[in-house]
């Protein structure tokens, strides 16, 4: 089997190791709702914080970084090359693509959710 990289991932791969993994908890499932139902699925890490109640985007970033880790080790990705904004950022990337600052109008990084999460998310009930 080929090994997965970031654009390799199916919403079937994806649901597979989300079934295997804990229900995140109830904040971290209120980001990921909040998430997948912005607008092209595309949101701030700030205004995600926000919508779970987080007290600033450093704790939601430490979260969905975390749910991208455990996703990976259930996928057998050891580590993903895109280091984008940050290296700490790098397994998000398996969940998002990112958009830099100012590359459209944006001041802040753009979370860009994948299709195939997304689809995994409605899946494995984790957000309605």
């Amino acid at each position: 089997m080929a090994a997965l990289t970031t654009s390799t991932i199916t919403a079937a791969q994806f649901l597979g190791a989300m079934s295997d993994m804990k229900k995140p908890s109830a904040s971290l499932c209120r980001l990921l709702k909040a998430h997948y139902k912005c607008r092209g699925r595309v949101s701030t890490m700030s205004l995600l914080a926000e919508a779970a109640r987080f007290t600033s985007f450093s704790p939601a970033n430490l979260h969905y970084g975390g749910l991208a880790r455990r996703i990976a080790k259930h996928l057998a990705i050891s580590e993903p090359t895109l280091k984008l904004p940050t290296e700490s950022d790098a397994y998000l990337s398996l969940l998002v693509d990112f958009i830099r600052p100012e590359a459209v109008t944006n001041t802040h990084w753009l979370l860009v959710m994948k299709p195939e999460f997304a689809e995994a998310l409605v899946a494995s009930g984790w957000i309605r």
